[in-house]
């Protein structure tokens, strides 16, 4: 049975008053998507907290109301999950308890009521400028260690985006949302490591990600993918184009190769990770029978460059 307890002052349909909606929707949305919810109640309770969480009872501020109490609510029953079913040690790994809470949450928000409370995109380019600053640090450090104003990016926001990459663009929602749900399986009510998730991630997902660990989780990595030169084969633009792109840092990904010619064609080239293997240079062909306007890197900005001034090349003609 879902629950709402709230003073009069927090009632209206704008506030309290759609509370139970929500506890109903985060929770049944989690059981279906990943594991059944495994207690017999979940009651929200208004208080003069921002957010808090126990097994079947939650805290959350008597003030939110609309996105902010859909948000704070799917967050703190979202702990119901990680770090209660699957039970992995928070004050040494905390981007297994915030990170992965974080994730579940954005699935959570794009499935309740359509999205009602989806937010437009912000610009990913300052985002990672932000998370990859100077003084960053690694999500794999230990919470008490961390400097008080990383802790947002390290245990919460970077992990929980980690996540979304190797969902949406690294091993695709199918295989992705297989090992996951294996990971919840395999590991509710017991305690797994970081190792026990990658092991799994990688067994069942059938990919080898020791790179992705190590440049998003383990170290601090960048990434900084640049344009630095691009040809025609044979200087005869109708036999296609030769476009130069340099890792200019320690992190690797795949490549996102948008092009579009004078003529006003678009198109993407997806170039696999596997190609930084045995070097910092990889040299892909475009096939295109006329010449180009521009070629760009990643254009919606999916990974984390730091540094998209050098990811554009613009026709000089």
């Amino acid at each position: 049975m879902a629950q709402s307890v709230y003073p009069i002052e927090s009632a209206g349909n704008e506030a309290w008053g759609r509370s139970t909606e929500y506890v109903k929707g985060a929770l049944e949305g989690y059981s279906k998507r990943w594991f059944e919810y495994p207690y017999n109640n979940a009651t929200n309770v208004a208080c003069n907290v921002n957010g808090m969480e126990y097994p079947g009872i939650v805290f959350c501020n008597s003030k939110s109301a609309g996105a902010g109490l859909w948000g704070v609510t799917d967050h703190e029953f979202g702990h119901t999950w990680f770090p209660m079913i699957v039970g992995s040690n928070e004050r040494k790994y905390g981007w297994m308890d915030e990170g992965f809470n974080t994730f579940i949450n954005g699935l959570s928000t794009k499935d309740f009521n359509n999205g009602e409370y989806v937010r437009k995109d912000a610009d990913m380019s300052q985002v990672y400028q932000n998370m990859f600053n100077k003084n960053s640090e690694t999500v794999m450090s230990e919470p008490d260690a961390l400097q008080e104003k990383n802790i947002g990016v390290a245990l919460y926001f970077k992990p929980g985006y980690a996540l979304g990459l190797l969902r949406n663009e690294i091993l695709g929602p199918e295989r992705f949302d297989y090992a996951f749900q294996l990971y919840i399986k395999r590991w509710a009510y017991k305690h797994p490591t970081p190792w026990d998730f990658f092991r799994t991630m990688e067994n069942v997902g059938g990919e080898d990600l020791e790179w992705f660990w190590k440049g998003m989780f383990i170290d601090n990595y960048k990434l900084d993918q640049a344009i630095t030169d691009v040809e025609y084969v044979n200087g005869d633009f109708t036999k296609g184009a030769l476009v130069t792109v340099e890792n200019l840092d320690k992190m690797a990904m795949p490549v996102y190769l948008q092009y579009e010619t004078v003529g006003g064609k678009k198109e993407m080239v997806k170039v696999p990770v596997e190609v930084w293997q045995n070097g910092d240079l990889w040299i892909q062909k475009l096939n295109t029978t006329e010449k180009l306007k521009s070629v760009t890197i990643d254009p919606d900005h999916v990974f984390p460059d730091v540094n998209d001034a050098n990811n554009t090349w613009n026709s000089p003609n």
